[in-house]
């Protein structure tokens, strides 16, 4: 390992087992050398392991710490951590666990809790409100357009694990694992995740909205006899709850008297 500097050095022996570390530890002995070169080795994992356990909080529960643990000893051997910061650790594991065949109920506690971290992390923006839609005129509706904020997620395929995630993370027993087929929102509003299931057809315009489609173009997927009142109603509430930064018509600049600061 000549010309290798000492912190590549040891970055090779955590991650890789590469030979040649112990040489470099000066005052000590062979045997003290592997000590000190353990002490380092178990501080690193149990960090990532204490990462893990802070991110998937429900899954833990759910597994037992001695199980959970075994799991997050075996995904850092298989997933190194490879970014600068231990925040991103934890990014593979929902993949992880479906390509280890782990339960399907695992995978979607996973990817429902990293979503959950996601919307912590994800930018601030201010919300809008209605004031502006009330003075437009009804021939910019059908081009009225929303920007939704950052912090704002669909997720499909985790079944009801958001609600098992809150009877876990609340010490109670969680509900049996059900496959159930519908599309969750998760936001953040006020410091804090929420969560709800959508109804098929709004899961369908927000996904239009968040894909850039105009009110015309939400009034084409929703269900119902007056689709125009129903996509204003979930307007209303996307409104209500912070979901929308910025709305726009016939292409114009954002409507300047929407924000609530102004």
């Amino acid at each position: 390992m000549t010309g290798i500097c000492p912190q590549a050095a040891l970055q090779g022996w955590l991650l890789q087992a590469a030979p040649g570390m112990a040489p470099r530890i000066r005052g000590a002995d062979a045997p003290d050398r592997a000590h000190r070169l353990r002490i380092y080795a178990d501080a690193y994992r149990l960090r990532l392991q204490q990462v893990l356990a802070e991110d998937f909080p429900a899954l833990r529960a759910t597994m037992g710490v001695a199980a959970f643990d075994r799991l997050a000893a075996r995904y850092l051997r298989d997933r190194p951590s490879r970014h600068p910061s231990v925040r991103w650790f934890g990014a593979g594991l929902a993949d992880w666990l479906r390509e280890t065949e782990q339960s399907d109920a695992r995978v979607a506690l996973a990817r429902f809790e990293w979503a959950q971290g996601e919307l912590f992390d994800a930018p601030d923006a201010v919300p809008s409100d209605a004031t502006a839609l009330q003075a437009m005129p009804a021939s910019a509706w059908p081009s009225l357009r929303l920007t939704l904020v950052p912090a704002v997620r669909l997720l499909d395929d985790v079944g009801n694990a958001p609600d098992r995630a809150a009877a876990l993370l609340a010490g109670h027993a969680a509900a049996r694992w059900r496959r159930r087929r519908v599309t969750w929102l998760l936001w953040r509003q006020d410091f804090d995740v929420h969560w709800r299931a959508l109804p098929a057809d709004e899961a369908r315009a927000l996904a239009c909205v968040i894909a850039g489609g105009t009110f015309a173009d939400w009034c084409g997927v929703l269900a119902g006899a007056q689709p125009a009142w129903r996509a204003a109603s979930l307007l209303k509430r996307w409104l209500a709850d912070g979901l929308v930064a910025a709305v726009q018509a016939d292409a114009t600049a954002p409507l300047p008297s929407l924000s609530k600061s102004s």
